[in-house]
């Protein structure tokens, strides 16, 4: 069987909790949004749906979409600032010589193109971002089409994105080191728990066995 590697971007690839983390307060801050104005609440968004979440919360659509304009820019300048996790670069090339190899990212596609290219990492098929389509669960089923004889696994480091490649049918796959705890992560029965990029080598280089 084919195996094919959607990873995605913040907290897997890329150390960007603490800059975005910032950016986050600085726009809640500016707009009056001071009770979801912490750290505990930015990274309880990120165990559904961070949009959907928002809307239950009581959120109006036109301010949920404001806060998005006035994300993507400074997001987009912060990723000149953010690093990828040392590993990361060489593991992805790796693995992306020996599958196919995707990134699905709640940034924009062309913001995480110029971004892997600045660091060095090659062979990526494509990346699927939000100008794509919003929800990783449709960008998960878009690139399945694609190859409808392989089995897709979704590399990602946050409860929502777990549950997501479980809507999507595809393999959730954990990592330790992004934005939530190996304790939140584990809620969403992922397949595998990366606690290093190592252990996420040698998991994955096993499918090919």
């Amino acid at each position: 069987m084919e195996h094919v590697l959607l990873f995605d971007f913040d907290g897997v690839i890329v150390d960007s909790f603490e800059v975005y983390y910032t950016i986050y307060t600085d726009v809640c801050t500016e707009m009056g949004y001071r009770r979801i104005n912490s750290r505990e609440a930015c990274l309880k968004l990120l165990e559904g749906n961070p949009f959907r979440q928002l809307l239950w919360a009581g959120f109006p659509l036109f301010r949920l979409r404001r806060i998005a304009h006035t994300f993507e820019p400074r997001i987009r300048e912060a990723l000149r600032r953010i690093q990828p996790f040392p590993a990361m670069p060489a593991l992805v090339n790796d693995l992306a010589e020996r599958f196919i190899l995707y990134i699905v990212t709640s940034n924009t596609s062309d913001a995480v193109e110029q971004f892997i290219e600045a660091h060095g990492i090659q062979q990526v098929r494509a990346v699927y971002g939000s100008d794509i389509e919003t929800r990783k669960t449709r960008k998960i089923r878009i690139i399945a089409k694609l190859h409808p004889h392989a089995r897709l696994h979704f590399i990602t480091d946050t409860k929502g994105d777990l549950l997501e490649a479980h809507r999507a049918k595809a393999a959730p796959i954990a990592v330790g080191w992004g934005y939530h705890s190996p304790e939140t992560l584990m809620q969403a029965k992922p397949e595998f728990l990366a606690e290093t990029p190592e252990q996420l080598r040698n998991y994955l280089l096993e499918l090919r066995a």
